[in-house]
């Protein structure tokens, strides 16, 4: 039987880089000939196995980079090219001089697309339904005009998009993503650096060339920026030298872009990386046994559906069973608990994702417990939250609707999807989709708002309400955005003129192509009815006991001598009314200041310091008042007027207030003196130097705190007579109305 010959072994790696034949010890290599490849001279002929040697760095160590971010490849040049493009366009069209529209919208649509586009086509199904979604909340901008809306969308579309173009699977990633993407800015920098033309030999490139001239582009203006910041002479220089346009405007937009183009950047390197922020898939805790899970659930189903019982027996007895039981108007005990109810929602959301990850599961009896009492607990609290919108209904009827009842009812809405979606999970045991569920309905929800055009909508509730109560706040109807305008026209004629001719409304004129939005067009286009009516003087609200609010104003109709009064009758509103201060006679407050240099005479009302609030606090330990009126007026020159009466739980409250009040102006620079009366207690303070003056007169009455300032003013007797005077008025008032 023949062998092959068995061939000697091969020398292991450490044999043959340590040893020679003869078992002499070959000499190591010298740093540089490792460096350079080179063979030692003394093996020369002698194959060898050893490792490359590593490079031998001079200098600092390299920078670690962060292994999300970690490439070698570049920026396509069209992508770098039409960032750059988007960035300087939206830095003149986000923020328009004339206001914001198509311009914010082109603006973020165009950054979207890019950084879909650098992404290129893999797992385009997975994002593209989200890039639509922000697409359209992008879009609003070009639609409405209420700012508060516009600028809703526009921050929720810049949260989600790192999440859309880096897809998440975990809250834990997507809390992550929404920030954490920002770490990659430095690395997509160098991807855009390394996409930049390569200049040929002997040429500077058409590449370098643009460079060139944007890099000496961005140095004259910015520093021309700041040096017309610095110098008046210097900005008229340049403003001779250059076009009609604003250098220090011209440096901030340039900035804007600049911010703009790095965001567009991180976009689309982010899009291309697509960076993994969820954590390796946690260990599950031990889980929790079926009475240890099952006693406090099952005892909070019972807490809830208790409540619900109450709650329904509440609303089918009506305004009529909540007088008898608690003692309140319906609408203030529907004001009352609609805090705590969306508190109760919220906090029922945490107790169920706890329970969810805790909750046993092994066994199928297991797993039907956990179904029922967290599908229970889901399903009552859907009932809660129907409760607090209920609640909010019931006070939009009765105090009409705003924005910020509108943004919470909105909330509700969106908890009450939130409901749904758990309740879904809790029944499949499963929530793997859970976390972009709750990003897309918010998204849709958004949406949504913006769908119904919130600012008309407010408008034509408000309206219709007016029509059935008489009652009408015309202050907030003149503060709402151009949406509002088609619902306002549907306002009688005066109403419609006060609220058209109103504060900035004068100044609804066609706008720059970038700022146009749909909201704006139409209402400049309802506008042009409008040019050159006098809207009269309008009230800040109408209502019963309302019925001449436009007394005296130009085109408005004369008065009937046998009726003409300067009284108007606010009984219906009660005391604590802004507009009981318009009742007040100011007659001695106008010869007290007489008249300016100007020709200004006496005083005028200072809208922002004319208003009533009922706080309703009855603890007399509170530092709050239960009511409270303010009434200010600006006099002559820097002259200002401010008669106040606050109301306390108790006549004891009252005086402690007095006397705080007190102690504060003695231990100043205030002459404090009693007023010398015997039958209430009160103070004047009087400050009187050559740069401020000021003269105070209190006192109390029962529960009531009555305070008059005059401030750059007299502050002799003719002020004191004055405040007496007015002080005197508002309490005739008080026992009349309140």
């Amino acid at each position: 039987m023949s062998s092959t010959p068995e061939e000697p072994p091969a020398p292991s790696r450490s044999e043959t880089a340590e040893t020679r034949p003869g078992g002499e010890r070959a000499a190591e290599p010298t740093p540089t000939q490792a460096a350079l490849g080179k063979p030692d001279p003394e093996s020369e002929g002698q194959v060898t196995f050893s490792d490359p040697a590593p490079p031998v760095y001079v200098g600092p160590p390299p920078r670690a980079t962060n292994p999300l971010w970690r490439t070698e490849a570049a920026a396509p040049p069209l992508v770098v090219l039409l960032g750059a493009f988007i960035a300087l366009f939206g830095g003149w069209a986000v923020f328009h001089e004339d206001g914001v529209g198509i311009g914010l919208a082109l603006t973020g649509i165009g950054m979207l697309a890019v950084a879909m586009f650098a992404g290129g086509r893999e797992d385009l199904a997975v994002r593209l339904p989200s890039a639509v979604l922000i697409a359209a909340l992008w879009a609003v901008a070009a639609i409405r005009d209420a700012g508060w809306v516009v600028t809703l969308c526009a921050v929720a579309a810049l949260l989600l998009t790192p999440l859309a173009l880096a897809p998440q699977r975990r809250f834990t990633g997507m809390i992550a993503g929404a920030l954490g993407y920002f770490g990659g800015l430095a690395a997509a920098i160098g991807w855009a650096g390394r996409g930049r033309p390569v200049r040929k030999v002997g040429g500077a490139g058409a590449g370098r060339t643009v460079m060139v001239i944007l890099v000496t582009a961005v140095l004259l203006l910015v520093f021309g920026g700041l040096f017309a910041a610095a110098d008046r002479n210097f900005a008229d220089l340049l403003a001779n030298l250059s076009p009609d346009t604003d250098p220090v405007d011209v440096f901030l937009r340039l900035v804007l872009a600049v911010v703009l183009f790095g965001l567009l950047l991180l976009w689309a390197f982010t899009a291309l990386m697509r960076p993994d922020f969820d954590p390796e898939e946690p260990a599950r805790p031990r889980t929790l046994s079926r009475f240890e899970i099952g006693v406090p659930l099952g005892s909070l189903n019972l807490l809830f559906a208790v409540f619900i019982a109450m709650q329904l027996r509440t609303y089918f007895g009506g305004e009529d069973y909540v007088m008898e039981t608690a003692g309140l108007t319906f609408a203030e005990y529907a004001r009352q608990g609609f805090w705590q109810l969306s508190v109760v929602a919220v906090l029922a959301l945490a107790v169920i994702a706890i329970a969810a990850w805790f909750g046993p599961r092994r066994k199928r009896t297991d797993r039907w417990t956990l179904r029922l009492l967290l599908g229970g607990l889901c399903a009552m609290s859907l009932v809660v939250v129907a409760s607090a919108a209920l609640r909010m209904s019931v006070y939009f009827d009765m105090f009409g609707l705003t924005r910020m009842r509108m943004w919470v009812f909105t909330v509700e809405i969106w908890l009450a999807i939130l409901f749904v979606l758990v309740l879904v999970c809790c029944w499949k045991l499963r929530a793997s989709w859970l976390p972009r569920g709750i990003l897309g309905s918010g998204a849709l929800v958004l949406l949504g708002l913006a769908a119904i055009n919130p600012d008309g909508f407010i408008a034509s509730y408000n309206v219709d309400r007016f029509e059935d109560t008489g009652k009408l706040d015309m202050t907030y109807l003149q503060s709402l955005s151009a949406d509002a305008a088609p619902a306002l026209m549907e306002l009688p004629e005066d109403e419609r003129r006060c609220t058209m001719r109103w504060g900035d409304r004068d100044d609804w004129i066609d706008r720059a192509p970038l700022a146009w939005n749909l909201g704006y067009s139409r209402a400049a286009e309802l506008k042009r009815d409008f040019r050159g009516v006098d809207s009269g003087v309008c009230r800040d609200h109408l209502g019963p006991g309302y019925d001449d609010d436009r007394i005296g104003g130009p085109g408005a109709p004369e008065p009937d001598p046998a009726e003409e009064s300067t009284d108007v009758d606010a009984a219906d509103y009660g005391f604590f009314y802004g507009d009981t201060c318009r009742l007040l006679d100011t007659t001695s407050a106008d010869e007290m200041f007489g008249e300016d240099a100007k020709g200004g005479y006496g005083v005028e009302p200072d809208g922002a310091r004319q208003s009533g609030t009922v706080f309703g606090n009855m603890d007399a330990e509170d530092a709050t008042p239960y009511a409270s009126l303010e009434c200010g007026y600006f006099g002559t020159g820097t002259g200002h007027l401010v008669v106040e009466l606050n109301q306390w739980p108790t006549a004891e409250r009252a005086e402690e207030a007095l006397t705080q009040d007190r102690t504060y102006h003695s231990s100043t620079d205030y002459d404090v003196a009693d007023l010398g009366s015997e039958t209430m207690s009160g103070f004047t303070a009087v400050y009187d130097s050559p740069t401020y003056r000021e003269y105070k007169y209190s006192f109390a009455m029962e529960d009531l705190v009555f305070e008059a300032v005059v401030t750059e003013g007299p502050v002799g007797d003719e002020a004191r007579a004055v405040l007496e005077d007015l002080t005197y008025q508002l309490h005739e008032l008080y026992l009349e109305l309140a």
